[in-house]
């Protein structure tokens, strides 16, 4: 009898989760396809967001051309206006971020030179300036991020393939502002990915070495916490979210990675991970419905996350594609 009991179990088990996943197929597809960048294709672009509006500029395209020219977008209308064009040298995989309702773009490379320079953004008068050069090396492949009114710089790699793990915040203000040297993270590490979420910039993923860094952090503006990694296995299956340059965004109180490289000399992923504070664990979400890419932008407006541009391989991309999660 004990046997008799213990295979109907098994038979609820297996129909409960062959039904679970013919649900999943049901659900409404979490990714469709939004308006496309009016600009040249590209990947590694700088993005960044201001009130109702999101900006995109730089970026490397096909033939090894670079570009200066600045887009944004208006999620009312779905639509791109072209605005004022980056003032310094065209270039690829520069880092952005907005302070004092202005954005800032720097760092990046055009594969001979690296940079330094910053420039600051005035979306109400649609011009740029230069402001002081970042603290540090120059660099490519960094992220960058506002906490709690602060914004950070930090991570990258130099043409010797010296990866960083030193981190600088920036002060606007007189004679273009200041840089100052703050705690770095613990491991080395170009190309990762950051998102700010409930007062902590979170920090994973990315390639030292020429090897994936699996490590995750947290980091409240003064010191650096580590997280679960982001390859192992759980209870249910392996798992590895370690990727480079996938794109990170934080819609309704939740973050979300999708896309990267799967490694410096792989190929593009599209899958698509919510990460769960609470439990400090991953869950999977619909992959990416576009073409899988790495280096592209990510913004947040209302209840929508977008993601556009990127490249897999040598073929970069001018799609829009945007996501809305179904409740879990």
């Amino acid at each position: 009898m004990k046997w008799i009991i213990k295979l109907l179990l098994l038979t609820v088990v297996c129909f409960a989760s062959v039904s679970c996943s013919e649900d999943d197929d049901d659900d409404p597809d979490e990714w469709t396809r939004g308006a496309d960048f009016e600009g040249l294709p590209r990947s590694g672009a700088a993005g960044f967001t201001i009130g109702d509006y999101t900006y995109l500029t730089t970026g490397y395209g096909t033939n090894s051309n670079r570009f200066v020219d600045t887009w944004r977008f208006n999620p009312a209308l779905q639509s791109w206006d072209k605005m004022a064009d980056f003032p310094g040298e065209a270039r690829n995989n520069a880092v952005s971020f907005v302070a004092n309702g202005k954005g800032y773009v720097g760092l990046g490379t055009n594969s001979t030179v690296m940079y330094t320079d910053f420039y600051e953004y005035d979306p109400t008068a649609d011009s740029w300036s230069r402001v002081a050069d970042f603290g540090g090396a120059a660099r490519y492949g960094a992220v960058a991020f506002s906490l709690n009114g602060v914004a950070y710089v930090g991570t990258g790699r130099d043409f010797d393939g010296q990866d960083y793990n030193d981190f600088y915040s920036y002060t606007p203000g007189s004679n273009g502002g200041s840089w100052t040297k703050v705690a770095s993270t613990p491991n080395k590490r170009s190309f990762p990915f950051v998102f700010v979420l409930n007062g902590l910039a979170y920090l994973g993923g990315g390639t030292s070495n020429n090897q994936n860094v699996s490590t995750f952090y947290t980091f409240d503006g003064t010191t650096w916490t580590e997280k679960e990694p982001l390859s192992g296995r759980d209870d249910d299956y392996d798992y590895s979210l370690t990727r480079l340059s996938p794109s990170a965004f934080v819609l309704n109180g939740t973050a979300f990675i999708t896309g990267g490289l799967g490694s410096s000399s792989g190929s593009s992923t599209n899958t698509t991970w919510r990460y769960v504070v609470s439990g400090d664990y991953w869950e999977e979400h619909q992959a990416f419905a576009g073409s899988a890419r790495h280096q592209a932008v990510s913004f947040v407006h209302g209840d929508v996350a977008y993601v556009v541009t990127g490249r897999t391989g040598t073929t970069p991309f001018y799609d829009m594609w945007n996501f809305t999660p179904n409740p879990w």
